[in-house]
């Protein structure tokens, strides 16, 4: 009877490993990345559509979206975002815009929304493509 001794895997092996676990992390990272940003592009746009809800109401009432101080609403704090209001045109009309926090992943991302129902992408990420665009883009290369 022979004992034989327990083998390992040999230094190819875990070459061929190691490479075929690059690639696919070099594949999985960016499609992530990207998926994670698609996640709060939502959160924005429903923000600004609810605001321009609230707006719309208040104008029902008084006749005028706000004043020279700005809109007639309070403004939603968001980990992602930024929002604003300004009314102009004697309160007659308003643009609502979106930000992204320039400490965050979503910093390269603004979007707008006014009276008229008017959507925009003002900007976004060199690599998802160049805005403005008169929708709100949703993800990579996407247009309207």
């Amino acid at each position: 009877m022979s004992s034989s001794s327990p083998q390992g895997f040999s230094l190819i092996e875990l070459m061929i490993t190691l490479a075929i676990a690059a690639i696919i992390a070099a594949v999985a990272v960016p499609s992530y990345r990207d998926h994670m940003l698609r996640a709060h592009i939502p959160e924005a746009t429903s923000t600004l559509s609810a605001l321009a809800m609230r707006l719309e109401q208040h104008y029902q009432d008084n006749q005028a979206y706000g004043d020279t101080k700005g809109c007639a609403i309070t403004l939603p704090a968001d980990e992602f975002f930024n929002f604003e209001c300004s009314a102009d045109n004697g309160g007659q009309s308003f643009l609502l815009k979106a930000s992204g926090k320039s400490n965050g992943a979503m910093a390269d991302f603004v979007f707008t929304l006014d009276q008229n129902g008017n959507a925009m992408t003002t900007q976004l990420p060199a690599a998802w493509g160049t805005a403005p665009f008169n929708c709100w883009i949703s993800k990579r290369s996407s247009t309207c």
